[in-house]
């Protein structure tokens, strides 16, 4: 098993502070990069989700024509799955946003396959969840798209991905598995169902390990610019009247929540994106253009 397994090092240069936010983004970029050179959408996402919003925004003004010929009726067709694979991609994305913004992500996966038992590729992002600072807002330090883009434009050139980006794979499922710290669930959103054991790749799978490496010169206590500073009404809020035994307790508190956070737990996503691909006998022109 071990024969298949690479390692890739993904660097989060110049990046002064990163967010939980920033990281989903980032996250995003990625999954929107391994749809795209897996064949699984046409376009790279951005321009892909234009052309599928454009069919809405078309079909909600009645600009489109009412044909009843069989081509009208396949290119129909093609544009409902077109369509469902672009809602599942969004969703997919909303749930990392989510993951991100309100739990501790360890790691995820990205399962390209019929099924999460035989997939045929699999890609592990581990999380830098270390350096994650969450004193700090997603809106005041927000990576640039440049910035994303740039970072996995390294991908396109790495040795250990070129030969598996240069074959082909046909459509098929992507599936999302979700690494979590266990000292926070996420009960706030009901589309993770938790997995009692992690899925073991077969050994004909190819197994990509991501790996996001943060590195800055500032650490996180010398950045405070969107520290929140809390207004007390009360002096007895500011815990200034707390004895030994108090301090003492919550120092036992804080190596609880420190042992809890170095366990985990897997979620898989109800979210399938199924891969999407127009038939060679169809005209690609006439499915995006008419």
């Amino acid at each position: 098993m071990d024969q298949n397994i690479k390692n890739v090092e993904i660097r989060l240069d110049n990046i002064e502070v990163l967010t939980s936010g920033a990281t989903a983004e980032f996250v995003n970029g990625i999954l929107d990069f391994l749809l795209y050179q897996r064949r699984q959408i046409p376009f790279v996402y951005k321009t892909y989700k234009y052309y599928v919003d454009k069919w809405s925004d078309a079909d909600k003004s009645g600009e489109s024509e009412a044909q009843e010929s069989f081509a009208h009726y396949q290119r129909n067709q093609q544009r409902s799955k077109a369509k469902a694979t672009k809602k599942s991609i969004s969703d997919m994305r909303e749930i990392i946003r989510q993951a991100f913004g309100s739990s501790k992500v360890k790691s995820l996966r990205f399962l390209f396959g019929n099924n999460t038992f035989m997939p045929s590729e699999a890609y592990t992002l581990h999380i830098p969840h270390d350096s994650i600072s969450r004193d700090h807002y997603c809106d005041h330090h927000a990576l640039p798209e440049g910035r994303i883009n740039q970072a996995l434009l390294r991908l396109l050139t790495c040795e250990e991905l070129y030969t598996l980006f240069s074959t082909e794979l046909n459509t098929t499922n992507v599936f999302l598995e979700i690494e979590l710290l266990t000292d926070i669930v996420p009960c706030d959103f009901g589309n993770l169902i938790p997995k009692h054991v992690s899925s073991k790749l077969p050994r004909s799978c190819k197994n990509i390990h991501l790996h996001l490496l943060h590195c800055s010169e500032n650490t996180q206590n010398e950045l405070r610019c969107c520290k929140e500073m809390d207004i007390y009404q009360d002096l007895g809020l500011l815990n200034l009247d707390k004895s030994g035994a108090d301090v003492s307790k919550t120092n036992e508190e804080q190596d609880l929540l420190k042992a809890a956070s170095e366990t985990s737990g897997w979620w898989q996503a109800e979210v399938i994106v199924r891969g999407f691909r127009a038939p060679g006998n169809q005209k690609s022109g006439d499915l995006w253009t008419s």
